[in-house]
C-alpha cells in the first residue's frame, strides 16, 4: 500500500497503479504504454455503433480501429455491435501487447485482427478496405502538453501530442482515409475542444466527402467528427 501511495503522490495515475481502467461497462488492462480510456471516448463508440446498427446493419462491417492503444474501442464495438470484421492497428509494439491481452481476456483473441503500423502505411497500395474507420488520435496542441495535469503527463506523449494546433494526426487521417474506405464508408474521429470549426472550414467542402459533421459529448463539446465518403 505504501508503494502505491508513494506513486500517487508522484502523480502516477491510479489506473497505472492498479493496471486497470473502466470503459463502456468493462474493465481494461492499461499500462504506461497506453492512454487511459476516458468517458468522452465512449461517445466515439456510441456513434460507431449507431452507424453499425443503422446504415450498415445489413452487412458484416469491416472496421479499422486506427491507433488502438489498449484496444478498448475495438473490443467494445466487437462486443456491443452486430458481427463485424475488426482490425486493431497501432504503431507501438508495447501498446499492441496490451491490446492483445485485453482481447484475450474478453474472449476476442480470434475475432480481432492485430496489425502494426503508423496510419495507413501498412496498407500502402491497397484501397477500399473498410466500411468504418474509427480513431482517437493525438489532438492536444504541443504547447498545451506542459500545462496538462501531472497525471495526464504520465501518459504516452505520442498518444497526446497532436502538433502545433493539435490537428496533425487528424488532418493526415482526413486526407488519407477516403482511399481506404469502401463506397459510402464512414470515418469517425474523436477531436479536441474548439477544433470542429477549424476542421469544418478546411475539410467540409472536400469533394471526396458526401457528408461532414460533428456530434457533441455530454459537456456540449463537438467531440466526434463524422464524415462519409460518396457511395
Amino acid at each position: 500500500v505504501t508503494r502505491a501511495v508513494r506513486k500517487r503522490l508522484h502523480g502516477i495515475p491510479l489506473a497505472y497503479i492498479t493496471g486497470r481502467a473502466p470503459f463502456y461497462g468493462r474493465s481494461f488492462v492499461v499500462t504506461p504504454h497506453t492512454l487511459i480510456p476516458r468517458p468522452e471516448t465512449e461517445r466515439l463508440v456510441e456513434e460507431a455503433l449507431r452507424v453499425m446498427k443503422g446504415p450498415l446493419k445489413e452487412k458484416k462491417a469491416s472496421i479499422l480501429d486506427l491507433g488502438t492503444g489498449s484496444g478498448c474501442i475495438a473490443a467494445s464495438l466487437t462486443l456491443e455491435g452486430p458481427a463485424c470484421k475488426m482490425t486493431a492497428l497501432d504503431h507501438s509494439k508495447d501498446a499492441l501487447g496490451v491490446a492483445r491481452k485485453n482481447f484475450s481476456l474478453l474472449g476476442l483473441g480470434k475475432k480481432i485482427r492485430i496489425q502494426k503500423g503508423r496510419f495507413f502505411g501498412s496498407f500502402h497500395g491497397k484501397k477500399a478496405l473498410w466500411d468504418i474507420i474509427v480513431t482517437n488520435p493525438p489532438y492536444i496542441p504541443s504547447a498545451d502538453i506542459a500545462r496538462l495535469a501531472r497525471e495526464v503527463r504520465s501518459e504516452p506523449k505520442l498518444a497526446l501530442d497532436g502538433g502545433r494546433q493539435g490537428l496533425d494526426a487528424i488532418e493526415t487521417i482526413l486526407k488519407e482515409s477516403p482511399r481506404y474506405l469502401k463506397p459510402g464508408g464512414w470515418l469517425l474521429i474523436e477531436i479536441g475542444k474548439g477544433q470542429s470549426k477549424k476542421l469544418a472550414k478546411k475539410w467540409a467542402a472536400d469533394p471526396r466527402y458526401a457528408s461532414f459533421g460533428f456530434e457533441k459529448d455530454p459537456n456540449g463539446i463537438e467531440r466526434i467528427l463524422i464524415a462519409r465518403v460518396h457511395g
